[in-house]
């Protein structure tokens, strides 16, 4: 009897103990917290994902709307310690009890295949004819881009690149109200690289090369917990890309590889980048993919390609193949553009180099001897994004 009561005042007073903690150390995190990120004090497993501070502005506007409240709610509620921590326990329960995920911008199809949503919003939303209209909206600027780096001794290649939706719908579809026809889901990229091809633009139709070699592997090309490609169909494709460049410069200045694989455990990396979003205690991980290894035609250390200035602006598919063309190609000064401006990526081991650019920083697309620019397919000529533009103002600069 005497330890079970001696155990009482001792839980009331860790419990006391806790409640006075939790205020002083949110409200530590709020001021100073923000000025030291490091004495930011967190309990629990690390966040997947990225959240973005809403601005609090004190104004009478601001406060009719629910703009300054939510501002303020947001703010106090991303300085809780222990959010991590609740955070996961409650997503890890809704895993075991129902089986279902708690980040709304991820989908759940069959056989625990991972999405975003916006990628299947894209792919349901197809339309007979609209590769057409999407190519005449491209057109224009495509030329634009090529004839510049034609008329100043350059190459230029634009790639399309598969979405996982188009690649694998047998694991989605079926899950979610589909209101395109299969005609218009399946013809958007051919009828679009057809009016781009039959107009001269050096174009690079990599969606449709991935989505020929399904069933050619004993793995889908395309990671159970990832939306991008996985080593082997970046691999494939940076061939193909490396193939259309040289025959555009009329021999080869960039050397082709080889390229073996192996199934590995999937440990961190673009395989399991819609999992860490899951923010749960046992990720499904279960599965493997592959790595690749290289067989340059010749020992980088001995390539002319190291020397040469590639530049590459895309979306986030356009990490994979910058990587592996570093890696295997030998373009040491090959940088990526990410969205143009919000990050440079390169070197060895591949990395950011500088993020938030500005405009001069993109004046090395105007000396570039290979340009290759990256469109997805499930946003190719779209609005949703500006890096063409970008890259087509930059160019016609005086």
């Amino acid at each position: 009897m005497g330890s079970i009561a001696l155990s009482r005042p001792i839980a009331r007073l860790a419990f006391y103990a806790f409640l006075v903690a939790l205020p002083l150390t949110t409200a530590s995190n709020l001021t100073v917290g923000q000025k030291y990120p490091r004495t930011f004090l967190r309990v629990g497993p690390h966040l997947g994902g990225v959240t973005y501070d809403k601005p609090v502005v004190f104004s009478w506007p601001e406060i009719r709307n629910g703009t300054f409240q939510k501002a303020v709610a947001n703010r106090i509620a991303e300085a809780i310690p222990i959010r991590p921590l609740l955070i996961h326990i409650n997503n890890e329960m809704i895993v075991q009890m129902f089986g279902e995920v708690t980040a709304p911008e991820i989908f759940k199809g069959a056989d625990g295949q991972l999405i975003e949503r916006s990628y299947l919003e894209d792919y349901c939303s197809r339309t007979e004819g609209m590769g057409a209209k999407l190519a005449a909206i491209a057109l224009p600027k495509l030329i634009d881009i090529q004839n510049y780096y034609e008329s100043h001794g350059g190459v230029f290649i634009y790639v399309i690149t598969p979405s996982k939706a188009a690649d694998m719908p047998e694991y989605f579809a079926s899950y979610l109200p589909c209101a395109s026809t299969p005609a218009a889901r399946t013809q958007l990229v051919p009828d679009y690289v057809s009016a781009l091809r039959q107009a001269g633009i050096h174009l690079v139709d990599t969606a449709s090369l991935i989505h020929s070699l399904k069933g050619s592997y004993p793995f889908d090309l395309f990671p159970q917990g990832g939306e991008h490609w996985n080593e082997v169909a970046g691999a494939r494709a940076v061939s193909a890309i490396v193939e259309a460049i040289n025959q555009q410069a009329g021999h080869e200045i960039i050397p082709p590889f080889k390229f073996t694989y192996q199934m590995s455990g999937v440990l961190s990396g673009a395989d399991r980048e819609l999992v860490n979003l899951l923010n749960v205690f046992f990720p499904p991980l279960s599965y493997q993919a592959p790595k690749v290894s290289f067989q340059p035609s010749m020992p980088c250390a001995e390539s002319p390609a190291r020397q040469l200035d590639v530049e590459i602006v895309s979306s986030s598919f356009g990490h994979l193949p910058a990587r592996l063309m570093i890696e295997g190609n030998c373009l040491a000064r090959l940088q990526l553009f990410y969205y143009a401006t919000l990050g440079r990526f390169g070197g060895e081991p591949y990395r950011e180099l500088q993020r938030n650019l500005s405009d001069s920083d993109l004046n090395a697309w105007r000396s570039a001897k290979v340009m290759i620019l990256e469109e997805n397919e499930s946003f190719m000529a779209s609005n949703k994004v500006a890096y063409v533009d970008q890259l087509r103002a930059v160019l016609k600069k005086p």
